[in-house]
C-alpha cells in the first residue's frame, strides 16, 4: 500500500540520519538476553544428558558436541534476526529525527509543495507517526508562509504611514517603530528593546497616557509639544495611544501609539485667527475715522459754522482711500488665491523699475539700478505690483539720505532674479518666516505709523508664487534687508 503525501524538501541528498544509540541499545539488549538464555539451555541439556546412566561415554561426548553446535548456530540465527528487526525498528525513527530536524530548516518561498511517494508500503505505527509528521509539516509550513506575508504587508504599510507609530511592552520599552518614528526620536541603530520611553520621549504628558493605556486598558488621546533636535521650535502632536492585547485571552501586552503632526494646522489655525483679527483692526482704523470726522462734519452743518469742512472732507477722504486700498489688496490676493489667470508678455525690466519709480516719492533716497536682464516674460501690471511694494516698504522704514538697490540679474538654472536691498533698519530672524503673512507686523506701532495695509509682501509672495517662483529675505537688525524673488527664466 503506497501513500501520497507533502513530501519536506531535504537539505542535502545525502543518507538519512541513522539513530546508533538506539540501534545499539536494541540489538545489545537482544544479544544479551538471548546469549544468557543460550547458556542456560546449554547447561540444563548437558546436565540432562550427564544423568543418563544408558549413555556410552562416547555418544556423550557426540552428544555434548552436537548441543553446542546446534545452540551455536540458533544464536548466530537469532542475533542475525534481531539485528534485522532492529534496523528495521530504528531506520524510519532516524528518518522521522531527520524530517522533524528540517522543519525549521526548509525555505518559505513557494507557495505549496511537491506531492512524494512515502518509503513504507505498509501500513502500521511508524507509517501514522510519519503521515501525522507530514501532515505538521505542511501546516507549518502553510501557516509560516502566510504570517511571513503578513509580516510583510504590515512592514510596507508600517513604513507607508507618515505618521511616526511607536508600541512599548509593559517595561516601557519598544516592541516595534516605523521608519518615520525612527526618523522623529533619532532611533537608528538603537535596537528594539534597548531603551526605556523615556528615553526616548522626553514628554512627561505623553508618557503618562501610554502609562493610563497599559494600566487603565482604554483608549487616550493627548495633544503636546515636543522639542526636537532637528526644529528649532517645538513641535505639536496629537498622539491616540490605544492598548495591545493577546488574542487567546485579551490581556494587555503593551500599547502602540499614533503621532499626527498638527504643527502646520496649528500655525494655519493661528495664522486665520490673526487674519481675522488684524483685518477687523485695519478696517476699524479708517471706519472710526470715518465715522468721528462724519459726525463732526454733522455738527457743525447744525451749528451752521462751515469753516472746518473742507479740512474734514479732505480726511474723510484720505480715510476712504485708505480703506479703498485696502479692499483692493484684499481683492488682488483673493483673486491671485483663486488662480486668476496671467497675462505673460516679454517685458524689460529695466521700463518696468523706472516706470514704478516715477510714481513714487522717492527724493528723499539714492536708489541705485542694476540690469543684467535685457527681457523677462511676466504678467506686467503683476510684476509691477511686486516692485512698487518692495521699493514702497523700503522707502518707507529706510530713513531719509539711505540707500536702496533694485538689481536684475541671472541665477542659477537660467533663474531670473530681482533684488531690493537697502540699508535700513533690519529686521530680526525671528521675524523671517512670518514675514509674508497678510497684515503681519514686525513693528505694530510704527508700522501704521508710516501708513500701508499690511497686505503688500503677501501679495509679492504669491505673485511670484503665481510665476513658479519663490521669495525670501536676508536680513538682521543694523544691517539692513534684502528681499530676494526668484522665477523660471521661462513661463511655467
Amino acid at each position: 500500500m503506497k501513500l501520497r503525501f507533502f513530501k519536506l524538501p531535504r537539505k542535502s541528498s545525502g543518507p538519512s540520519l541513522f539513530p546508533h544509540s538506539l540501534f545499539r541499545w536494541f540489538v545489545g539488549q537482544q544479544v544479551l538476553t538471548l546469549a544468557l538464555a543460550f547458556f542456560g539451555l546449554y547447561f540444563v541439556s548437558l546436565f540432562w544428558f550427564s544423568s543418563r546412566t544408558e549413555v556410552s561415554p562416547e555418544a556423550l561426548e557426540w552428544g555434548k558436541y552436537l548441543i553446542l553446535l546446534t545452540l551455536g548456530l540458533a544464536f548466530v540465527v537469532t542475533v542475525a534476526v534481531s539485528l534485522f528487526m532492529g534496523g528495521r525498528l530504528v531506520v524510519p525513527l532516524g528518518r522521522l529525527i531527520e524530517k522533524t530536524k528540517r522543519l525549521r530548516e526548509f525555505p518559505f518561498e513557494a507557495e505549496s509543495l511537491t506531492p512524494a511517494e512515502l518509503a513504507y508500503d505498509e501500513p502500521g505505527e511508524w507509517y501514522e507517526l510519519e503521515r501525522a509528521l507530514n501532515q505538521l509539516g505542511t501546516d507549518l509550513r502553510q501557516k509560516t508562509i502566510r504570517l511571513s506575508r503578513e509580516k510583510t504587508e504590515l512592514r510596507a504599510i508600517m513604513s507607508a504611514i507618515s505618521e511616526a507609530v511607536l508600541a512599548v511592552d509593559l517595561e516601557r520599552r519598544p516592541l516595534f517603530f516605523n521608519p518615520q518614528c525612527a526618523l522623529l526620536f533619532h532611533l537608528h541603530g538603537r535596537a528594539d528593546g534597548q531603551v526605556h520611553l523615556q528615553e526616548i520621549i522626553r514628554s512627561p504628558e505623553i508618557v503618562s497616557a501610554y502609562e493610563r493605556a497599559l494600566i487603565q486598558d482604554e483608549l487616550v488621546r493627548v495633544e503636546a509639544d515636543l522639542p526636537l533636535k532637528d526644529s528649532p521650535f517645538p513641535q505639536s502632536f496629537q498622539i491616540s495611544i490605544a492598548p495591545l492585547r493577546k488574542k487567546h485571552n485579551a490581556e494587555v501586552y503593551g500599547a502602540v501609539g499614533i503621532f499626527h503632526d498638527i504643527t502646520d494646522l496649528k500655525k494655519t489655525e493661528q495664522i486665520r485667527i490673526d487674519f481675522v483679527g488684524n483685518v477687523s483692526h485695519e478696517l476699524r482704523t479708517p471706519v472710526t475715522s470715518l465715522k468721528g470726522y462724519i459726525e463732526a462734519l454733522n455738527e457743525d452743518i447744525k451749528a451752521g459754522d462751515l469753516s472746518r469742512a473742507l479740512e474734514y472732507g479732505e480726511i474723510l477722504e484720505k480715510s476712504v482711500g485708505r480703506l479703498a486700498l485696502l479692499v483692493d489688496d484684499l481683492l488682488d490676493l483673493s483673486s491671485l488665491e483663486s488662480g486668476a489667470e496671467l497675462s505673460l508678455t516679454s517685458v524689460s525690466p529695466r521700463e518696468l523699475t523706472e516706470s514704478v519709480i516715477e510714481q513714487l516719492s522717492s527724493q528723499h533716497h539714492e536708489i541705485h539700478l542694476h540690469y543684467g536682464v535685457d527681457s523677462i516674460q511676466v504678467d506686467r501690471a503683476r510684476f509691477e505690483q511686486v516692485v512698487r511694494n518692495l521699493l514702497h516698504n523700503a522707502i518707507r522704514y529706510v530713513p531719509q539720505g539711505g540707500r536702496i538697490d533694485v538689481t536684475w540679474t541671472t541665477g542659477e538654472n537660467d533663474m531670473l532674479v530681482l533684488k531690493v536691498k537697502d540699508n535700513g533698519p533690519g529686521i530680526p530672524p525671528e521675524h523671517h518666516e512670518r514675514l509674508f503673512e497678510r497684515f503681519y507686523r514686525v513693528d505694530k506701532a510704527r508700522s501704521r505709523d508710516v501708513g500701508g495695509t499690511g497686505i503688500g509682501l503677501a501679495l509679492v509672495k504669491h505673485i511670484v508664487q503665481r510665476h513658479g517662483g519663490r521669495v525670501w529675505v536676508q536680513s538682521a537688525p543694523g544691517k539692513g534687508s534684502e528681499f530676494i524673488c526668484e522665477i523660471p527664466g521661462s513661463p511655467l
